[in-house]
């Protein structure tokens, strides 16, 4: 199984107790030694006393690790270690209050425009503040440079951390027979999603998908035209998008499709009708500017 370096911060001694990487103790001292550079004073340890909880997924392009601390039943904060092969990596904290996004941290390399370093990779750092879900604000630098964040980045981390609690969810059913705390699994099964195929119609590369039941999916591309929906064991469908005030936002192949916010209503011409929650924003990496943003 890939691995990426350990997490800065608050799981650190936890990953390097209970599921060590092939990093050197060096290694893991320097990105350490790295990390407590960049990282926010208030990255307390929250795994003091939380159930512990892993799994693993994929979105579009992206391979990721997770990892949860769950405290009396509601996570506290989500680690994920994700790899978009050559279009970068990142390691991603989500910290959560009474199931809210307070912080998104992401640290990362992404690949550029025209600057950056000689393998076209910039190394970014993504730190956004939320209350009541809400952006309160936040700071963005590139290669060292300080730079805004911007609205996709913004409405990306709410997407993404919609996902993360949804997976979370998913494997309720095993983490909750739990007794006491420390309780971690190395793999938690990966739900069935949909086909490479489904992704390709909806528009790959920043889809998201939507779990509507164990055998059916949806999924939305990138460029949010096309909502294409698929149940297992049958080819894929596609929806297109509506005008406004029309009563689906998406309608095709006897299908239409309600969009609102995290959610998807889904119906079908037999009348049958179904909500379905996002469990995957593959979120690539954005887009960055073609050559150095300037210093303020």
């Amino acid at each position: 199984m890939y691995r990426f370096p350990p997490v800065p911060g608050f799981l650190l001694a936890a990953l390097l107790m209970a599921a060590p990487g092939p990093a050197s103790d060096a290694y893991a001292q320097h990105q350490l030694a790295q990390s407590q550079a960049s990282e926010p004073a208030d990255t307390e340890d929250v795994t003091d006393g939380a159930t512990i909880v892993r799994g693993k997924y994929t979105a579009g392009d992206a391979r990721a690790d997770w990892e949860a601390a769950v405290r009396d039943g509601k996570p506290e904060r989500i680690a994920e270690w994700r790899d978009y092969g050559d279009k970068g990596s990142a390691n991603v904290v989500f910290s959560f209050h009474n199931g809210d996004l307070m912080h998104y941290a992401e640290h990362g390399r992404r690949r550029g425009g025209q600057a950056g370093s000689m393998d076209g990779l910039r190394r970014v750092e993504l730190n956004l503040s939320f209350a009541n879900g809400r952006y309160t604000g936040g700071r963005k630098t590139i290669d060292g440079i300080e730079t805004e964040p911007t609205d996709a980045e913004i409405r990306g981390a709410n997407l993404q951390a919609v996902a993360a609690l949804e997976r979370l969810a998913v494997s309720k059913p095993a983490w909750q027979e739990s007794r006491g705390t420390g309780f971690s699994m190395t793999s938690i099964p990966q739900p069935a999603g949909p086909s490479a195929e489904a992704r390709r119609l909806a528009g790959a590369g920043g889809e998201i998908v939507f779990r509507c039941s164990d055998t059916l999916y949806a999924v939305l591309g990138a460029a949010q035209e096309r909502l294409v929906v698929e149940t297992q064991g049958r080819d894929p469908v596609t929806l297109q998008r509506q005008s406004v005030g029309m009563r689906y936002d998406y309608f095709g192949a006897g299908w239409g499709a309600q969009r609102r916010g995290e959610e998807l209503r889904l119906e079908e011409a037999g009348g049958r009708a179904m909500l379905c929650r996002i469990v995957s924003a593959a979120a690539p990496p954005s887009s960055l500017p073609p050559s150095d943003p300037p210093a303020r």
